[in-house]
């Protein structure tokens, strides 16, 4: 199930050279939404381990509004794949109202981990009141 999982504003501060937000910086920030959507299927520590398919559709701006869904795509026996679609809220002029354009998109896999770092059965650190729709992964 898609689900908004993080808000942020791009601000000067993310900004390159030419105006635009790093893209470290939406990286960074998919990654945080991601370890957020594990955090609500499992309780342990999670290791990201892979980032695939990562696009860079349309810069994003100073000012922008991110928003950041995320979708649970499978859930292995020690991992998590989530695709993360990252979109900018239009508020110029010439946009409508509610206008979204999808600027990045891709999928991050994490790793279960024991205090040791060790890999771990996602199904033993399930938490007991799981969203909608996951339980069809398992």
């Amino acid at each position: 199930m898609r689900t908004l999982t993080l808000r942020i504003q791009a601000y000067p501060s993310d900004l390159n050279p030419l105006g635009t937000v790093f893209g470290g910086w939406i990286m960074s920030m998919m990654d945080k939404a991601a370890s957020i959507a594990v955090g609500d299927l499992i309780d342990t520590t999670v290791v990201t381990v892979a980032v695939s398919d990562l696009r860079f559709i349309k810069p994003i701006q100073n000012g922008d509004v991110v928003t950041i869904h995320t979708t649970i795509n499978k859930i292995g026996k020690s991992s998590i794949a989530v695709y993360v679609e990252a979109d900018v809220l239009c508020r110029k002029s010439h946009c409508d109202v509610r206008c979204e354009m999808r600027v990045t998109d891709a999928t991050f896999t994490f790793v279960a981990v024991n205090k040791n770092g060790e890999p771990i059965d996602v199904r033993s650190v399930l938490r007991t009141n799981l969203p909608q729709g996951v339980e069809k992964l398992l």
